[in-house]
């Protein structure tokens, strides 16, 4: 790696970044009193030694602690300082996990770089890395509420496949442990409009994570697909160092996103940033469906798409893209729903989100109903909102 890229990634990545309550996304978790004390844990090194480099062996067995990586340090209070070749990043339309809040990492290795695509995710060299940590919050509605740092899945981009990792803090947040085997938690905590609620924190495990990171490629073998690094979900600001610039700019400007457009030529994925309920009534039909198609894409295109076990099963495709108005559910009875319909007896019925599938299975808290099936035990109060008011809004249709 040449010395400019060098200084430009100690200059760019080495950062104290952080996801107190303000943000975009907010909280929840945990099983039979709360996840111990890492709740605003004093400031940790968590192992991390940051004179030395990231660590990542794809020709080894994972590391059984978090910190053997060396990606980053939890300070606490769910700020988070990065290894030199690490870069934070937001979406634009994030993934809902039960109101939990996310910190979300890419890292590539030294001398490589990404070429920018216009579809798909972004082609990550082999010994990359997408770390994703999750957060939670007592009180969604108080930007000092207490933060419990849970857990960090690591998706590693090894030789033939990327492979996921998942790994729980530990109750002091001095370090997180590879855990394949997952758990289940129950966590009450105050949702973003003031409602005390409870969910069933779910930390996968490794094989559930195959649930919704599996595709099929053209030969129909199963792939592994990291879920949210598409150009379109990361054509947004991010401050870096204090300052504030397109995270696809800040790429380029580093060294590792190669032959990227002019950004007003990019294509951006709807902004749900500060959306609540009661302010999609006052949205135009043309932005709710464009929200909503973006919404069920992050949410559930990764499975409900042509490339995915699931969509081809079905031949229901939520992906953004999807013109087909049959395929994308309109008046289409369910080929793989079983008993999750709801009494109901089409995917979408126009203008009517009552007698929808769909809205069901995205509203419901039924285990076995909702959708996705796993990842939420909650219903998302904006995502519902924006699909029902997508569906309400169709020309009225009788559905035969």
């Amino acid at each position: 790696m040449s010395r400019f890229r060098s200084l430009l990634w100690l200059l760019s990545c080495t950062a104290v970044m952080s996801i107190a309550c303000g943000d975009e996304e907010t909280a929840t978790g945990a099983d039979g009193g709360g996840f111990g004390d890492s709740r605003d844990a004093a400031a940790s090194d968590a192992g991390v030694v940051f004179s030395e480099a990231v660590q990542v062996d794809v020709e080894s067995p994972p590391p059984q602690r978090l910190s053997a990586f060396r990606f980053f340090r939890y300070l606490g209070g769910g700020r988070f300082e990065y290894n030199v070749g690490v870069v934070p990043y937001e979406l634009t339309t994030p993934l809902f996990s039960d109101f939990a809040r996310k910190a979300r990492a890419i890292y590539v290795p030294p001398g490589e770089g990404v070429s920018y695509s216009s579809k798909g995710v972004l082609e990550l060299p082999v010994g990359s890395a997408i770390v994703k940590t999750f957060l939670i919050a007592d009180d969604l509605t108080n930007p000092e509420s207490p933060v419990t740092i849970v857990e960090t899945r690591v998706l590693i981009r090894e030789a033939e496949d990327w492979r996921p990792y998942p790994y729980v803090w530990r109750d002091d947040a001095s370090d997180a442990d590879l855990v394949l085997g997952g758990r289940t938690r129950s966590y009450a905590f105050v949702d973003p409009y003031g409602s005390a609620r409870t969910a069933r924190y779910l930390i996968p495990s490794r094989n559930q994570c195959f649930e919704c990171h599996e595709t099929v490629d053209g030969q129909n073998n199963d792939r592994t697909t990291p879920i949210g690094t598409q150009v379109r979900y990361l054509n947004r600001d991010n401050t870096y160092d204090g300052r504030t610039v397109n995270q696809l700019r800040h790429l380029e400007a580093i060294g590792l996103l190669t032959g990227l457009p002019p950004i007003e030529e990019v294509e951006s994925a709807f902004s749900l940033s500060g959306m609540t309920p009661s302010s999609i009534p006052s949205m135009d039909a043309a932005t709710i469906e464009r929200a909503a198609r973006d919404y069920l894409d992050i949410n559930c295109a990764h499975c409900h798409s042509p490339s995915a076990r699931e969509g081809i099963t079905s031949q229901f495709f939520l992906n953004y893209d999807n013109s087909d108005l049959f395929r994308l559910g309109v008046c289409k009875r369910p080929g793989s729903a079983g008993s999750g319909t709801g009494g109901r007896l089409f995917d979408i019925v126009p203008g009517d989100p009552d007698s929808s599938i769909l809205i069901y299975r995205t509203e419901t808290e039924v285990v076995g109903d909702m959708m996705p099936l796993i990842g939420r035990s909650l219903a998302d109060d904006v995502g519902v909102a924006l699909v029902r008011s997508w569906v309400a809004n169709m020309p009225t249709q009788a559905c035969q």
